[in-house]
């Protein structure tokens, strides 16, 4: 093989290896939970400029829609244990997702939310399709397991 051919395949590969390397950093969001947030503020980091994949609880009783410019928020907390038995002092983080209302998002739904901290403290979820996940707490149990009376 010629020289030039050499130089030609290396530098291809070399391109072909930055690119996957931009995209797979470009796509990492840090995973945190909602005490983990609350902690970071406290600890005076600055989160908005980071992309974070957000894990909570659905408190039901704050979500608001407006379906008319498909506007939606809602607080998630860091556990059920924390929004069945201490919702009152509990911390919670607002979320912000612009599209529409989920039909699995409930009370005690688990989320989770991939975008960034707004200025304003909230959480606010970017525009891709799995930009929010829910999972429905009453879809997804296990089966009962019944006595066959043998």
């Amino acid at each position: 093989m010629k020289p030039r051919f050499v130089v030609g395949i290396v530098i291809i590969v070399i391109a072909v290896f930055a690119v996957m390397g931009f995209a797979i950093a470009g796509n990492s969001n840090q995973e945190v939970q909602v005490n983990d947030i609350v902690k970071m503020k406290a600890q005076g980091e600055d989160l908005t400029q980071r992309p974070l994949k957000l894990t909570g609880v659905v408190v039901g009783e704050s979500i608001t829609y407006d379906p008319s410019t498909l506007h939606l928020e809602f607080d998630v907390v860091n556990s059920r244990n924390d929004l069945v038995n201490n919702l009152a002092n509990t911390p919670r983080v607002r979320v912000v997702y612009h599209g529409i209302e989920p039909d699995t998002l409930v009370n005690e739904a688990q989320a989770i939310i991939t975008g960034h901290i707004g200025a304003d403290g909230k959480f606010y979820a970017g525009q891709s399709p799995d930009a929010l996940m829910l999972q429905c707490p009453t879809k997804y149990q296990a089966a009962e397991v019944t006595p066959t009376g043998k």
